[in-house]
């Protein structure tokens, strides 16, 4: 897995999810049903600024050519969300699955917001997801907190969340991977990241 530069950083980002559900349309009129199933995930296409080409610009290309082959981390863009001091976030108990995750290890009484980003780490992969429902921590550091999309990976008791900074994996995809090289002497880049599962 390759980590992709922190610095410089995306100046634009445009997440969205990839849905492996569907809708059930009767030719008859009946009622339409949603069907939902388990692997929905996520991709975003990033944009950089000009990088010169004489340091970052050839580092972000060589790490994208890499990504697409073993695989890419990047930080999911937070923008104006500020998550605050989450703590040490684990998972609590082994074998869950659906919507619901229950945590323990964080900061008490931390605030959980719909629409929070966030990872899970299970054996160094981490998926993303957002909190569908906001939630507060107890006085212990415990809580349980509803997910946008359902598990796809079992996590085990004590797999890391992080909430501070939430990080997307995946492989770069696309039809095939080019840069710009401009007469002053930058490099323009944008790709793709799609989450493999």
């Amino acid at each position: 897995m390759i980590d992709l530069p922190e610095w410089p950083g995306p100046n634009g980002a445009t997440p969205r999810v990839l849905d492996f559900g569907g809708f059930l349309e009767p030719s008859g009129g009946a009622e339409v049903q949603r069907l939902n199933r388990m692997g929905s995930r996520y991709a975003i296409t990033i944009s950089l600024p000009p990088l010169t080409n004489k340091k970052h610009g050839r580092i972000w290309v060589n790490r994208l050519l890499k990504g697409q082959q073993e695989g890419a981390r990047i930080e999911y863009p937070l923008l104006d969300f500020y998550p605050g001091v989450p703590g040490n976030f684990v998972v609590d108990g082994a074998g869950q699955a659906g919507k619901i995750l229950n945590i323990r290890g964080g900061t008490p009484q931390y605030a959980f917001y719909e629409g929070q980003p966030f990872s899970l780490e299970i054996d160094g992969q981490h998926y993303l997801d957002f909190i569908a429902e906001g939630a507060v921590a107890d006085a212990s550091g415990d809580a349980a907190i509803t997910l946008t999309q359902m598990l796809r990976a079992e996590p085990g008791d004590g797999d890391a969340l992080h909430f501070a900074k939430p990080m997307i994996e995946g492989f770069i995809r696309g039809d095939q991977l080019s840069w710009e090289l401009a007469l002053d002497r930058t490099v323009g880049l944008s790709f793709e990241l799609h989450e493999s599962r």
